[in-house]
């Protein structure tokens, strides 16, 4: 996006709640609104759904249609309810931006009567839908209404007629839509990441219920993991939590579910890790050729939550394993009893709170590493804290920077922990 798009992109995102409201002769009250002056993005990545707790007409909805400044010709907006009934479409109206962009919002006045629930907001356009990743990627949408009924209200259709439960596509239009889309896609420049992921989420917004659309999210994942420099991890988890709640039961579900947790495990998400983990190690058996490294990883995960005892539990149960009788039925086996044996004498060391043997551990610890190893970030937070403790500042200053850099994002309970002690140590010059 060039800056001049940008501006006018954050600008049509201030404009909405004034030219909205300006167009309410009845100057109805806000039931939902999700825009926020910020940059924007095109085609939702999740359900943007509101919850009304007592009896509502609604008298307006609205949904931006920025689309990198071109807008959109106005299509239908609809409401979908309990058990999926769909309640609309209605034709929408278009609005410009005040700023002469026209088409940029879409309006409908429905005036119906909805129950107390929770909705969803479908628009017949997703690929120019805009979203706003500050407020978690759904549909920009402003919904106004008033309590209980309204002169002109119509009733809620659970209470009247029945309405039938389709989407807004048919499957056939759904596969037809799906084709022309792959062939967009064969069709775009293999390095423009942009229109490719573009067309992707297009393909899954518009067309849920056909294979392309589950064969969109596997290749999108592929994009955001290995093909953006660096990954898109946000955009990544986001795609795969998506994927699983839409397709639960899918033949893929399985390989979805370990890169959603590797995608965790790679932004230091652990006690999502540790969630995932926590059921598949239930599971398991010594039986399984994979027990040990399992473990291993949901000690990993444990002591990054902040769940020191428990990974210390599991891992003497690998060393337990690993060095008994079964040890030769596992690959890799002398590695993971040297790799769990490590993490038991630091966590011991943690524990008798021996921060110069510490810190000489970990010294030895680095310097042993082959070419390609790096420390965890767990391990590098611990270092810096023992070099804190044994009374090196200006070292431990330099570990906890490193701490942050490991995780640029600081989403991390260990690069919030280094944030806030450099904040204690040096004030708000964190990295230099």
């Amino acid at each position: 996006m060039t800056r001049a798009n940008l501006y006018r992109s954050i600008l049509a995102a201030l404009l909405l709640l004034s030219a909205t409201a300006n167009l309410q002769a009845d100057q109805s009250g806000v039931i939902f609104d999700n825009s926020i002056p910020a940059p924007v993005e095109s085609v939702p990545l999740k359900p943007t759904r509101f919850t009304l707790y007592d009896s509502r007409t609604i008298t307006s909805i609205t949904t931006f249609h920025w689309n990198g400044g071109k807008g959109a010709l106005p299509g239908s907006i609809a409401l979908q309810g309990k058990n999926k009934r769909l309640i609309g479409p209605w034709q929408a109206s278009a609005i410009d931006d005040g700023q002469g962009l026209a088409n940029a919002y879409w309006e409908v006045k429905p005036n119906i009567m909805l129950e107390a629930g929770t909705y969803t907001v479908l628009d017949s356009e997703p690929g120019t839908w805009s979203r706003n990743p500050a407020k978690g990627d759904m549909g920009i949408v402003r919904i106004l209404g008033q309590r209980g009924d309204a002169t002109k209200a119509q009733q809620h259709p659970s209470e009247g007629t029945e309405v039938e439960q389709v989407p807004l596509l048919t499957l056939e239009q759904q596969q037809a839509r799906a084709t022309e889309l792959f062939q967009q896609i064969r069709q775009a420049d293999k390095y423009d990441y942009a229109q490719i992921e573009q067309l992707y989420l297009q393909l899954i917004s518009e067309c849920p219920d056909t294979e392309q659309a589950e064969e969109s999210y596997f290749r999108l994942s592929n994009l955001y993991r290995m093909g953006m420099d660096p990954p898109e991890y946000r955009k990544l988890r986001e795609l795969l939590e998506a994927y699983l709640e839409r397709y639960p039961a899918s033949e893929m579900a399985p390989e979805m579910g370990k890169r959603l947790r590797r995608a965790y495990e790679d932004t230091g998400q652990w006690p999502r890790v540790v969630e995932l983990y926590h059921a598949e190690v239930s599971a398991l058996t010594e039986a399984n050729p994979h027990y040990l490294v399992t473990l291993l990883d949901y000690a990993r995960a444990l002591e990054g939550s902040g769940e020191r005892d428990k990974s210390l539990a599991i891992y003497r149960q690998v060393e337990s394993v690993a060095s008994g009788e079964k040890a030769g039925n596992y690959d890799m086996s002398d590695l993971w009893l040297r790799v769990a044996r490590k993490r038991i004498e630091i966590i011991e060391l943690l524990h008798a709170e021996k921060w110069h043997e510490l810190v000489e551990a970990y010294r030895k610890q680095f310097a042993n590493m082959g070419f390609a190893e790096m420390p965890q970030i767990q391990e590098l937070l611990e270092y810096a804290q023992a070099l804190e403790k044994s009374g090196d500042q200006s070292g431990a200053i330099k570990q906890y920077r490193q701490v942050m850099r490991t995780d640029q994002g600081n989403q991390t309970l260990q690069a919030q922990q280094a944030s806030a002690r450099l904040t204690t140590l040096v004030g708000t010059d964190l990295y230099e």
